[in-house]
């Protein structure tokens, strides 16, 4: 394993990275790699990464230049592994439900990261990376001070740096409000079930059977990419139940319900037994057993932007300010642009300051 890097100026403050999940933790990572000294903050509350399927689309594509970064996801999960030792990365096999006969039999090359093996994976990583992460929770909107920016903490004293990164998800939107002209929110719910269901077919389930032999099960035609692409116009909450299973450490997760609500309600929790009561519904209509499944529902928002491209880089009229947020597909895109936006800080963190 390589030496940790150290930053190129003992003097300089260290980047404030927000958010502790895919995001934030890859970035953290990658910052690191590239010479500059690390504090990250993390809330530590239930989060999207925790709750993710994990898959990695690599040929799924995106708009523009994105497609191919995304391609490059699987040498980026090996880089990683390669580096810091096993994070959950595996490759995997993929079952679509939906669509025609044929469309059935498609068998596509996929991947995933367990997302319970990624947490425990990232909380070694960051110390060993030489990053300070700090538990606790930042208080928005951020304050901007001479030389750089100042941040709140709920329960410790407050941090100033002259770059931060908001890599929280959700909580991007009240570290810096004006985030919300692209940036959006859903509200995703899943069954989590800690252990396997027991049973095999043809008793058991034949989907929870594919879970059981590692290979996520999704619709053919996903639609809550759909759903997000008419959240700005929205004059009511809209949902859907894009029914799926993917394995879940020694578990699995069975769902997913996304609803959108209009822009200024978008951050009200939905009520958790309104959701799970439709996202069962949903499950029965692939199959009645995964309807009655005795796992708890668990629900958590998600950030999205309307037409697919994530913010990653600078936020406008806010010098020394960075957003790292808004993922359709964050294990297929992170690692791949988490490099390039940590090198973009690196530069700008070398220039001489103005004055």
């Amino acid at each position: 394993m390589s030496a940790v890097p150290q930053p190129e100026d003992p003097g300089q403050r260290p980047v404030l990275v927000v958010g502790g999940g895919i995001a934030g933790g890859l970035l953290a990572l990658a910052l690191a790699d590239a010479g500059l000294a690390v504090t990250l903050v993390d809330e530590g509350f239930s989060r999207a990464t925790a709750l993710s399927y994990g898959g990695v689309a690599w040929w799924a594509g995106a708009p523009g230049a994105l497609g191919a970064l995304i391609r490059q996801a699987p040498q980026a999960w090996r880089a990683l592994e390669h580096r810091h030792g096993p994070i959950g990365w595996h490759p995997c096999g993929l079952r679509l439900h939906g669509g025609s006969v044929l469309e059935g039999l498609w068998r596509p090359p996929f991947a995933r990261v367990d997302a319970v093996a990624f947490r425990q994976a990232l909380a070694r990583m960051l110390p060993r990376a030489g990053i300070t992460v700090l538990a606790d929770r930042v208080l928005g909107p951020l304050e901007r001070v001479s030389g750089g920016w100042r941040l709140r903490l709920q329960a410790q004293a407050d941090l100033e740096a002259d770059q931060v990164v908001l890599a929280a998800g959700a909580g991007c939107l009240a570290l810096w409000p004006a985030l919300g002209q692209r940036l959006r929110l859903s509200w995703a719910g899943v069954l989590a079930l800690e252990a396997m269901p027991a049973g095999r077919p043809p008793a058991g389930s034949r989907w929870l059977e594919q879970g059981r032999r590692g290979r996520l099960v999704q619709p053919r035609h996903w639609r809550r990419r759909s759903l997000e692409q008419q959240a700005a116009t929205l004059q009511q909450e809209a949902w859907i139940v894009d029914a799926g299973l993917a394995p879940w450490g020694k578990g699995v997760l069975v769902g997913q319900i996304s609803l959108v609500r209009p822009p200024a309600r978008q951050a009200e929790p939905p009520d958790p037994a309104w959701m799970e009561e439709r996202l069962r519904q949903g499950l029965s209509q692939l199959e009645k057993s995964l309807g009655s499944l005795a796992g708890p529902y668990r629900q958590v928002p998600v950030t999205f932007c309307a037409g697919g491209i994530p913010l990653a880089g600078p936020i406008d009229a806010a010098p020394g300010l960075w957003a790292f947020t808004g993922f359709s597909g964050a294990f297929a895109q992170v690692p791949v642009l988490a490099p390039r936006l940590a090198q973009a800080m690196a530069l700008a963190a070398s220039r001489p300051k103005p004055g």
